[in-house]
């Protein structure tokens, strides 16, 4: 039953991208965001477990859809021509890239000095020698910085999911050596990587947080 319905909805998709061709690019771009968005979604929902919970995949995952490729077309407008349009994206990720970078490399230098130090803390409590609230003050500035984290790792997964459809939509007109292509192929891939890191991190965050936990 699960795969006929994923079947069903491969099928619609279809349906609905091929009803496109005639729209305008901008038009175009929202619809077929709000296509897949939707068919994702959906077979989220098939995954997680009944048809309730396909539909409401399939609603959020329309959402999700839509806004980027609203995103996209918003951004489309600044621009000329389709080359000025992916040079733009091009260094906007490279910005985004060089970002998550130094902000990675500072929070990995913070876990090593947090792992310690947490440490010898949990051990000096466990000997009654500091009480509950020096480890409830350690543990409010990492929670802290674990919100941080989040909200950098939402910032980052909404840029990947534009940037992702951008290189999509993109390299369906222009040809398989196109340089812009693989420079933007290549900065999304980074982006990718970027983003596992910081979530590797936010995990690191959390287990100290919860070795802090009495």
């Amino acid at each position: 039953m699960k795969v006929m319905k994923s079947m069903v909805a491969v099928l619609v998709i279809c349906a609905v991208l091929s009803g496109c061709a005639g729209m305008s690019d901008q038009t175009r771009t929202r619809t077929e965001g709000t296509a897949v968005g939707a068919v994702i979604g959906g077979l989220v929902g098939l995954a997680i477990g009944d048809g309730e919970g396909a539909a409401i995949g399939a609603l959020a995952g329309a959402g999700i859809g839509y806004l980027a490729g609203n995103e996209i077309a918003k951004r489309k407008k600044n621009y000329a021509s389709t080359e000025k349009f992916l040079d733009a994206e091009i260094a906007n990720i490279q910005e985004y890239n060089t970002t998550a970078v130094a902000y990675n490399k500072k929070t990995y230098q913070e876990i090593a000095s947090l792992e310690k130090e947490s440490a010898s803390l949990r051990a000096k409590y466990d000997k009654g020698a500091v009480n509950k609230k020096t480890l409830a003050a350690k543990r409010d500035g990492l929670q802290k910085r674990i919100e941080e984290n989040t909200e950098l790792e939402k910032t980052l997964s909404e840029e990947l999911e534009v940037q992702t459809a951008i290189l999509k939509q993109e390299r369906k007109g222009r040809p398989e050596d196109d340089q812009r292509i693989a420079r933007m192929e290549k900065e999304v891939n980074a982006l990718q990587k970027n983003l596992e890191t910081l979530r590797e991190g936010s995990t690191q965050l959390a287990k100290i947080d919860q070795r802090l936990s009495v």
